[in-house]
C-alpha cells in the first residue's frame, strides 16, 4: 500500500514525467524514490502505471505542436509583439509516425550492390567480431584476414633422440 508522500510523488509525476521535477513538487527525496522502487512492489507497480500516464500526456502534447501548432510572436516593436505565426513541428510529427506505425516509417537499411551479394558465413569471427563492435563494414571487408599457417600434408614427424630439449 502506497503511502502519501508515495501517492503525491506519484501524481507529481504523471503531470512532468520528470523525477527530479516530482521529488520537488511532491517534498520527497531522489533516494526515497530509488528506495522504494527496489523496496515496495505496489509502489513499483504504481509508479509504472504513473509513467505509461505520463507517456500518454507527452505523446499530447508531441502532437498538438506537431499538428495544432505553437504560436509564436514575430515583428516585436517597443517589447510588444507585432504579430504572431504558428509554427508546426516536422520533427515530432515523423516521431509520431513512426511510433503509431514503425512498420511503414521505420528506419530503413538497404543493400545492394556487391554488399547485398557477401555470404556473412564465409566472414572470419575476427571480422564478424569488428562488425559487431561498431567497424565499418566496408572497412573491415577492405582488411585482409590475417594469414593462417596451413599446416603441411601427412603425418607430423616424431622427435628423435630421448625427448628431451637439445
Amino acid at each position: 500500500m502506497v503511502n502519501q508522500h508515495q501517492r503525491a510523488f506519484i501524481a507529481a509525476y504523471q503531470q512532468t514525467g520528470n523525477v527530479r521535477l516530482a521529488c520537488e513538487v511532491a517534498k520527497v527525496g531522489r533516494s526515497s524514490h530509488y528506495r522504494w522502487l527496489e523496496e515496495d512492489p505496489s509502489y513499483r507497480e504504481a509508479f509504472e502505471l504513473a509513467k505509461e500516464d505520463a507517456a500518454e500526456i507527452l505523446e499530447a502534447e508531441a502532437h498538438r505542436r506537431a499538428v495544432e501548432g505553437v504560436e509564436k510572436p514575430t515583428g516585436w516593436y517597443k517589447g510588444q509583439p507585432g504579430g504572431f505565426v504558428r509554427e508546426y513541428s516536422d520533427l515530432l510529427l515523423i516521431f509520431l509516425l513512426k511510433g503509431v506505425r514503425p512498420e511503414k516509417y521505420r528506419d530503413r537499411v538497404e543493400t545492394g550492390g556487391w554488399l547485398a551479394s557477401i555470404d556473412v558465413t564465409k566472414l572470419s569471427d575476427d571480422q564478424l567480431q569488428r562488425i559487431r563492435a561498431g567497424e565499418n563494414p566496408l572497412a573491415v571487408l577492405a582488411t585482409p584476414a590475417p594469414a593462417v599457417r596451413a599446416l603441411p600434408a601427412g603425418p607430423v614427424p616424431a622427435d628423435e633422440g630421448d625427448g628431451t630439449p637439445a
